[in-house]
């Protein structure tokens, strides 16, 4: 019986083992395949916007025009400044400056040029479409952000949110060093602070209309309420995670 039962045992330790290996290499390989995907859509990323901003148009791609490679003007000396061996710099550092920002993107254009032409409208031209669409869109989104009222609110509330978030952080991590910065920036605090610099924001865009000192006075009032949210935020931080409550806190890996 005791044989037969330390046969068992091991049996099942066995099977246990194999079973921890199996669930071990099927969540190394969900991780390994979460990670290629994300791969793969960073690059197809990269690709499409090296696409749009290589090729003006599907012309270039399908092959009824070649590019500045092979329709290069030609080369005309004049003879009167023969002899003339002045070079401006500022013209060279300014040739060189755009060679350098643009050489990604011209080698990635020779390189798809070189590609047979049904290689360049099966897979460079889906990319330039993608490519396309956003340089597109982030275009109007930033002509939306610097040109219009909405925008310029939505950037103020950004800066505003960044200077608030800040400022919070370093004061309540000098004053309770031991609280990691994790739990100072939880995700209520975070949330709290954007609504008061979207507050400040739209404050800016409507209090003049209805108090013409208000731009006198809006330094003094904005510093008065982040003064005053940084330190009921502080306040906050030190109820809920003080030094004693901390003791008895998990400490994060």
């Amino acid at each position: 019986m005791n044989k037969d039962r330390i046969i068992e045992d091991v049996r099942d330790n066995l099977s246990n083992l194999a079973e921890g290996r199996r669930k071990k290499a099927e969540k190394t390989a969900k991780a390994a395949g979460k990670y290629t995907r994300k791969g793969a859509a960073v690059g197809v990323l990269v690709l499409s916007l090296l696409a749009g901003l290589a090729f003006s148009g599907t012309a270039e791609l399908t092959g009824d025009q070649l590019g500045d490679s092979v329709n290069r003007p030609p080369v005309v000396m004049d003879i009167g400044d023969y002899g003339n061996t002045t070079v401006d710099d500022d013209d060279d550092d300014a040739t060189e400056e755009k060679g350098a920002k643009s050489g990604i993107v011209a080698r990635f254009r020779q390189a798809v040029l070189s590609l047979p032409s049904a290689a360049r409208i099966l897979v460079i031209m889906p990319l330039w479409a993608i490519g396309t669409a956003i340089l597109t869109l982030i275009s109007v989104f930033w002509k939306f952000l610097f040109a219009t009222p909405v925008g310029g609110m939505i950037l103020a509330s950004f800066a505003g949110w960044l200077v608030l978030l800040g400022l919070f952080a370093v004061t309540a991590k000098i004053l309770f060093p031991e609280i990691p910065l994790s739990r100072i920036l939880s995700k209520k605090n975070v949330i709290i602070l954007a609504v008061v610099a979207v507050g400040m924001a739209t404050a800016d865009a409507v209090a003049p209309l209805f108090w013409n000192k208000y731009p006198f006075a809006a330094g003094a009032v904005k510093l008065g309420v982040g003064a005053a949210i940084v330190a009921l935020l502080t306040t906050r931080v030190k109820r809920l995670f003080g030094k004693d409550k901390y003791k008895n806190m998990p400490q994060p890996a």
